[in-house]
């Protein structure tokens, strides 16, 4: 499939505005590239989910901040509009559960997403990160880990965690701990599991994204 202009344009424009090198830009173009090979694959692939663990690469409004570190200096953002048309409502089991990361000026956009992928909001937990990073309003330390729902499933463990946990981050551009993957895992322990962009391969879990390629290959 040739590579969408407009969104090549796009991404000029931020590599221009974030003083990207030829090198990094070449490398956010790969990635855009098989961004959307990875919505192809998943399109073709066979099985059905009924856990998907999702840390979408938002795309925000701001531009880059001097002083602050831009996510197209890691990763081509994807829109809103880019993200419901994955083909995850598909994928999904009649019963499934969505676990999907947002930072506070993403929360209410990502609603769109969750309905599209055919989910409805139900809980939350949230990170806390004790590192400060800066925000228009206020100096952000958490992020929020959505639990959405698609017909009923309820957690097949009856072990119930706290909803507010407090993990330092790491310093590399937006890093999960490993804490959340292990409480989906005893929350879910016999369900079939995909991470949507992925970073690694993990035991138990299927894994679908460019970043999970380029790392792996």
């Amino acid at each position: 499939k040739e590579p969408d202009m407009e969104k090549m344009q796009e991404l000029l424009k931020k590599a221009e505005k974030g003083n990207l090198s030829v090198r990094e830009l070449g490398g956010i173009v790969k990635q855009y590239k098989r961004q959307q090979d990875e919505k192809i694959r998943l399109a073709n692939a066979p099985e059905k989910y009924s856990i998907f663990y999702a840390d979408p690469p938002w795309k925000y409004a701001d531009e880059l901040i001097e002083g602050y570190g831009a996510a197209i200096h890691h990763y081509p953002p994807m829109s809103i509009q880019e993200l419901c048309e994955l083909p995850i409502k598909a994928k999904a089991s009649d019963n499934a559960a969505l676990f999907l990361w947002v930072t506070s000026p993403i929360t209410e956009e990502c609603f769109e997403v969750i309905r599209a992928w055919g989910f409805e909001y139900k809980a939350s937990f949230v990170w806390d990160k004790v590192k400060h990073n800066y925000g228009h309003y206020n100096s952000v330390r958490h992020e929020l880990l959505l639990v959405c729902t698609k017909g009923s499933y309820l957690p097949e463990s009856s072990e119930l965690s706290d909803s507010v946990v407090s993990i330092e981050r790491t310093d590399e551009h937006s890093e999960k701990p490993e804490y959340f993957r292990t409480l989906i895992e005893k929350m879910y322990p016999n369900s079939k599991k995909i991470e949507l962009f992925a970073r690694k391969k993990y035991p138990g879990w299927d894994s679908f994204g460019d970043e999970y390629d380029r790392t792996n290959k």
